[in-house]
């Protein structure tokens, strides 16, 4: 049973033997592929995750900026300000006020 004189098998061992050679080979190129693809995913991943945070933090720094304008415009002081100088108010003058006098039985029914 020499290999000599079954060419036949010599070339179907060849065979399988390049055909395992292959198969490993596909399947090592699979496994890198995959292995690169996680890999570019998880960068891409990181990266995305910089840029919300970094967002994140700009939107902090407005709300910051929107709460402290909030309370300028709400200052009482600066709302008397330009009320006065802008829409021409002033205090009113003793001779301005109306009094106004409530029976005490017109004040217990609300009429």
């Amino acid at each position: 049973m020499n290999s000599q004189h079954y060419p036949v098998m010599n070339k179907m061992k060849k065979i399988e033997k390049t055909g395992v050679v292959v198969l490993i080979g596909v399947l090592t190129f699979i496994l890198i592929f995959t292995y690169l693809s996680l890999n570019l995913k998880n960068i891409d991943f990181g990266y995305e995750m910089q840029e919300k945070m970094v967002y994140r933090e700009k939107l902090r720094e407005e709300i910051a900026k929107l709460k402290s304008h909030k309370a300028q415009l709400l200052n009482l002081k600066r709302v008397e300000k330009e009320v006065m100088e802008k829409l021409g108010y002033q205090y009113p003058q003793p001779d301005q006020f109306i009094k106004v006098f409530v029976s005490e039985s017109e004040s217990a029914t609300g009429d």
